[in-house]
């Protein structure tokens, strides 16, 4: 592993962190992150087979705390708990640590304790979505039925982590169906040709090849339907790992997502791998009657990863998405915070430099009554010549003006994956994990 993915091996406390600026004194909260961090002596070739660890940074009265730990104990270690490095998120008042291919791993969300998988069973993959009408979170998973199986495993636990509905249905091939988009009625999954390759199941391939030739399709289901009434739509043979957003409008259904002409981190079927472009963001839309194509329509040149929005309008038709993107075609990584308008078709985005190491940002609402879009942007950010990251913080609103704060934190976060901000949640350094 190259740069800002490369793991750090501390586990670390720390209080009374320097701050450059003024944290907004609204922010009052946790800021959970979750990626691959391979133990030392761990065999990993590939960035996404390390064990997870969770970096925290609790926020309030102008103060910042810090809290690393590794989401399984060496001693828990086992293949049933797989490695919980993708996503971390709050529900019911737990923390769930995600990933592709396990149930999630519950954790303490003011120590990072250990609690195992619960109740919890079956995978479980790393993009559940909340309803914010109903608190309910929407789950699925992919090769539902074992390694390279079929099925698609769909379902929702209520506000309280009851499981509400579950199902299942069959799709065309094994496609790593990394992310799905949820609206108020309705759920649907990009079953696109980065399929199951069992020829080059060892390595760091993940037993995944692209493979245009499979064709893409998406799939729409009706939230609390038997699987049996999936409908199938004819999709182009392209890959997106994250869509930002999905909504209903006029009998369509509309979702926008993040896509590659051919997928990074993965051979063809053949072993060979193929020059990946930039992921650009996309408009897909189909008739929510009757079976026809998806409808593409490209939204912005600007490319980039990781889409987030203002959670308060998931599942609703919005205006902004918030987004890491490169300086230049050629970087490694993410450089700079980019905010796409889509009512104006603008780009606000501010760059850290060709150096720079940029994490996914997260938005915070500024209140409990602000304003959809009026809030906060945190992302993680590291540069080669300082000893370790910072937390940075935006006016949402404002992007290209810069951070208005940054928090020193005691060591690098590597690049990871996915996290969350959880109001009102505190780390609790005096106790231990």
């Amino acid at each position: 592993m190259l740069n800002n993915r490369n793991p750090v091996y501390r586990e670390m406390d720390a209080a009374c962190l320097s701050i450059e600026g003024r944290l907004p004194p609204g922010l009052q909260g946790t800021l959970y992150r979750n990626g691959p961090n391979p133990r030392p002596g761990e065999a990993s070739q590939h960035w996404f087979l390390g064990q997870g660890m969770i970096h925290a940074i609790s926020l309030g009265s102008g103060q910042a705390i810090y809290r690393n730990r590794w989401v399984i104990p060496p001693l828990n270690i086992t293949p049933q708990l797989g490695k919980a490095n993708t996503h971390v998120i709050a529900h019911a008042g737990t923390l769930m640590a995600l990933e592709e291919a396990h149930a999630p791993v519950l954790l303490g969300p003011d120590t990072l304790a250990f609690h195992g998988h619960g109740c919890m069973t079956g995978r479980f993959t790393a993009h559940p979505k909340h309803d914010p009408a109903t608190g309910a979170l929407v789950f699925f998973a992919y090769a539902a039925d074992g390694r390279h199986t079929r099925t698609i495993r769909c379902g929702s636990l209520d506000a309280h982590g009851h499981l509400g509905w579950e199902t299942c249905f069959e799709a065309p091939f094994c496609s790593m169906v990394h992310d799905a988009a949820v609206t108020a009625r309705h759920i649907a999954l990009p079953v696109l040709p980065l399929a199951a390759a069992p020829a080059l199941d060892e390595g760091d391939t993940l037993g995944f090849a692209w493979q245009p030739g499979l064709g893409g399709h998406l799939a729409v289901l009706r939230r609390g339907a038997y699987g049996s009434e999936v409908r199938w739509h004819e999709a182009p043979p392209v890959y997106a790992f994250h869509i930002a957003n999905a909504w209903e409008e006029h009998d369509r259904l509309f979702l926008d997502l993040f896509v590659y002409d051919v997928p990074p981190l993965f051979p063809t079927s053949g072993g060979v791998r193929a020059k990946a472009a930039p992921a650009r963001p996309c408009r897909w839309s189909v008739a929510l009657e009757g079976r026809e194509p998806v409808r593409v329509e490209r939204l912005h040149d600007m490319a980039g990863e990781f889409p987030r929005i203002d959670e308060r309008h998931a599942g609703r038709s919005y205006d902004q998405i918030y987004y890491a993107s490169r300086s230049g075609v050629e970087q490694v990584g993410f450089q700079a915070i980019t905010r796409l308008d889509l009512s104006r078709g603008a780009i606000d985005q501010f760059d850290f430099g060709l150096a720079a190491f940029v994490s996914e940002p997260v938005f915070v609402p500024r209140g409990d009554d602000a304003s959809i879009d009026d809030g906060w942007l945190m992302s993680t950010v590291w540069r080669p010549e300082w000893a370790g990251s910072k937390l940075v913080v935006f006016d949402a609103g404002h992007v290209a003006d810069g951070p208005v704060a940054a928090v020193i934190l005691p060591q690098r976060v590597p690049d990871g994956f996915h996290g969350s901000f959880v109001p009102d949640v505190f780390l609790d350094l005096e106790k231990s994990r």
